[in-house]
């Protein structure tokens, strides 16, 4: 009878250790039901100026572990693209449509619908789902708008290149590492396409690209193009559409918007899931979590941006409903940017930057 008792002394015991166990184990899942072992690891361009810790903090709320690798525009889709073979990143976002384009050209990224895409006009949508559309940007030279008057300002890049009194008066960029500097620089060349040119676009295009570039400044190092109005260094400069109003707070500026005749660059950024040979459970989720309402109403609240999932855009800064209506989208062939735009960037930055 007492070796009875004991036995099942050591059985109850034995069952208040299992039960410990797969309590621990439920309690080693991050609300949400996600494994807080599984970090995601997350490329974008889009993710400077706080976004990035605003998007970590949302994210934990959920239960996801981001681990986050800031890069430009084109550094980013080099990256991706050199590690297609041992791919490190689980979800890309940011990237234009062009970007993704190229991508999704060497087969590594993951076919998805996002939950949110019903919310989405479907002429944004990549028809293959190997990326799906978040917010859209647009490009386009600024001013300080307490310092001169719209009726003063430059109505164009050409009459930055072409003007002698201007020189050294406005930001051109350094190099072409970057969406927004790619999109500076087709906003002029795209007025001079030629498709029996070399590279589709006419000698004087290239002409005037190049005294655009020399007629101008480049912004000291450790400052902002934007930064440099804001000290007096220069009158214009060039930003993208959800930059505005963080500029403009940080800054303490009001910035006027230059629209050229032939209107300005409008891309839209996007998100991707990578193909790996051990997916991460989480990937899909993340996405669905990314574009979701909740969190682009929030991130277009706090950062400006314009979220083309419509039931986020009442969330839209006025501000930026105001640049959205009074800036013209340039009527651009993006196929025929993304053709050509490596063999662009390969001139401009060998004979045009390099020869400044």
């Amino acid at each position: 009878m007492k070796m009875g008792l004991k036995f099942a002394a050591v059985a109850v015991t034995a069952l208040m250790l299992l039960a410990g166990c797969a309590n621990n184990k439920v309690k080693g899942k991050a609300s949400g039901g996600h494994k807080k072992d599984e970090k995601i690891v997350v490329y974008s361009n889009s993710v400077a100026n706080g976004r990035g810790d605003f998007l970590k903090e949302k994210a934990k709320e959920k239960g996801f572990d981001l681990e986050i690798v800031d890069l430009g525009g084109n550094d980013l889709l080099n990256r991706v693209m050199a590690e297609k073979d041992a791919p490190i990143a689980d979800v890309v976002f940011g990237m234009n449509q062009m970007m993704f384009n190229k991508v999704e050209k060497t087969g590594i990224l993951e076919t998805y619908q996002p939950k949110w895409l019903d919310q989405v006009d479907p002429a944004l949508v990549n028809k293959q789902h190997k990326f799906s559309p978040l917010q859209e940007q647009r490009v386009f030279m600024v001013y300080d708008a307490k310092k001169i008057k719209a009726a003063d300002a430059v109505k164009d890049w050409q009459q930055l290149a072409n003007d002698k009194s201007l020189k050294g008066k406005y930001i051109v960029p350094k190099g072409l590492g970057g969406a927004t500097a790619n999109a500076v620089v087709y906003n002029i060349l795209m007025n001079y396409q030629d498709k029996s040119a070399k590279m589709g676009i006419s000698k004087e295009g290239f002409e005037v690209l190049n005294k655009f570039f020399k007629n101008g400044t480049n912004a000291t190092d450790g400052q902002s193009e934007v930064g440099e109005i804001a000290n007096g260094v220069a009158d214009y400069a060039y930003t993208w559409l959800s930059n505005v109003p963080l500029l403009e707070d940080k800054l303490g500026i009001k910035l006027g918007i230059v629209n050229p005749p032939y209107g300005v660059p409008q891309t839209v950024e996007q998100v991707g899931i990578i193909k790996k040979d051990k997916m991460k459970s989480q990937a899909k989720d993340f996405v669905d979590f990314l574009g979701s309402a909740e969190l682009q109403r929030g991130w277009s609240e706090k950062f400006g941006s314009a979220p083309v999932n419509k039931e986020a855009q009442s969330s839209v800064n006025p501000s930026i409903k105001k640049i959205l209506e009074t800036t013209t989208p340039q009527a651009n062939d993006y196929d025929f940017i993304s053709q050509h735009l490596d063999a662009w960037t390969e001139y401009i930055e060998l004979n045009l930057l390099g020869a400044k």
